[in-house]
């Protein structure tokens, strides 16, 4: 957009994302990144969406999970096991929608059922049934850092991306089993 952080605007850390919405209620900032459900809860508090990131296309490193190489190579069992834990999970959030909306209910306290309603059905479709790590997802994290740190420019996002587990997991007929059942 041509804007130069720290010149143009000011760039400003909060901490986690609900804090975006507190700061933008006591007027700190002007504008935050939001991330589901929090959205429609600014959306409630008479705050405009500036930017869709889904409707242009940009992919944001929101929701991801990582370790060190070394933890792979050390420990493969676990990541697999912990990987098969996370497919079990988002099986059950897709395809047994009361227990999902009675868990959010608990963590999303205070939200409307129409806000957990929008949730679901939001979340439902973009999470993927197989969570194939993403190279775009990480290119575009590494953009994100290389504001504070310039060599992450030079890294390449392929020596950080590793498909092998979940391949291995979903080749082996593991997650097409669970929506058999």
């Amino acid at each position: 957009m041509g804007l130069v952080p720290d010149g143009d605007v000011k760039l400003l850390v909060v901490g986690e994302p609900a804090l975006g919405i507190q700061a933008l209620e006591r007027g700190i900032v002007d504008a935050a990144p939001l991330s589901m459900p929090l959205p429609l809860v600014a959306k409630k508090m008479g705050f405009r969406e500036l930017v869709s990131y889904d409707a242009l296309g940009i992919v944001y490193p929101s929701n991801t999970v990582t370790t060190l190489r070394q933890t792979t190579n050390k420990n493969p069992e676990l990541v697999e096991k912990f990987l098969k834990t996370l497919m079990e999970g988002i099986f059950i959030f897709k395809t047994n929608k009361e227990k999902s909306l009675a868990v959010m209910r608990k963590y999303l306290r205070g939200a409307s059922q129409e806000v957990l309603e929008e949730t679901y059905q939001y979340t439902t479709v973009e999470m993927e049934q197989v969570p194939y790590p993403s190279l775009q997802v990480i290119t575009s994290g590494l953009d994100i850092l290389s504001f504070q740190y310039p060599q992450a420019k030079q890294t390449d996002p392929n020596l950080i991306f590793d498909a092998s587990f979940v391949r291995r997991i979903d080749q082996s007929g593991f997650i097409a089993g669970l929506y058999q059942k």
